[in-house]
């Protein structure tokens, strides 16, 4: 267990201790980005509402596209006279 417990503090030493490859204000650049990207639609509600706008009108265009489920209707009707043949 303290081998485990000494890895784990070397590692960290040498990620984030004052010898370590990696300055401090480096580390910052990844934590700003994770803050930002979850606070993006407190921020900026016009932009994510636009966003989540656009989501939806291409989810539909791509339902509209595939024909509304009519490619389910046919594989539905294959595999139920498939079962019908086997009877």
């Amino acid at each position: 267990m303290d081998s485990a417990v000494d890895d784990a503090y070397q590692a960290v030493e040498a990620l984030f201790g004052p010898e370590s490859g990696v300055p401090w204000w480096a580390w910052l650049a990844p934590v700003i980005v994770l803050f930002g990207r979850l606070l993006y639609p407190v921020v900026f509600p016009e932009a994510a509402a636009a966003e989540a706008e656009t989501d939806r009108r291409l989810a539909e265009f791509r339902r509209e596209r595939n024909g509304n489920g009519k490619g389910k209707e046919k594989a539905d009707k294959k595999s139920k006279k498939g079962k019908k043949g086997k009877k």
